[in-house]
């Protein structure tokens, strides 16, 4: 008889471990379909929509960029000397450029000039680029916080961003939104 009851226990138990799993994961379910599906990626980024705010930076010609220079559709990199997945995104969009303008924001290093002046020579390939220091208000005006960041921009606008190549476009190569 104590041999059944200990088993009846014990069922009871771990079907009550069960159900309280269950009921977690529906809570779990519930929440992701509330917000959006999966969980928001790429948090250093910014989102679609953002809108970017008045800017000024000299690119490596001397040239300088404004926030003007984004009318139609352009592409902007941010990238950080010395940072791995930097390297290896510049790599693939050397390797596959995009189609269109493509404008290099590159945190340079003051105490590695030959790996600013190397990172620089093979973005120049891609577009124009300019170089900024820590903490330059360039970032601030693109809401990036970290690197890489890349940014499909229409007119001002973010219409897409991510920090890899396969975050940045689908299947079709056009835009894929990434929160």
């Amino acid at each position: 008889m104590i041999l059944l009851t200990t088993a009846v226990v014990l069922v009871a138990v771990v079907v009550a471990v069960h159900l309280l799993f269950t009921f977690a994961l529906v809570a779990r379910i519930r929440d992701l379909q509330q917000h959006g599906g999966a969980p928001a990626r790429n948090t250093h980024v910014p989102r679609p929509g953002t809108v970017v705010r008045p800017f000024s930076v000299t690119d490596t010609d001397g040239a300088t960029i404004t926030e003007a220079d984004l009318d139609g559709p352009v592409q902007v990199g941010f990238f950080q000397v010395g940072c791995g997945p930097c390297r290896m995104l510049s790599d693939a969009l050397v390797t596959s450029p995009p189609a269109g303008r493509f404008v290099s924001i590159v945190d340079g290093d003051p105490a590695a000039p030959d790996a600013t002046a190397q990172l620089v020579a093979k973005l120049g390939d891609l577009g124009r680029v300019a170089v900024i220091g820590v903490d330059d208000p360039v970032l601030t005006a693109f809401e990036v916080v970290a690197f890489p960041a890349l940014l499909h921009m229409h007119s001002g606008v973010v219409t897409a961003s991510g920090s890899r190549l396969d975050d940045f476009a689908d299947a079709t190569g056009a835009p894929a939104k990434v929160a």
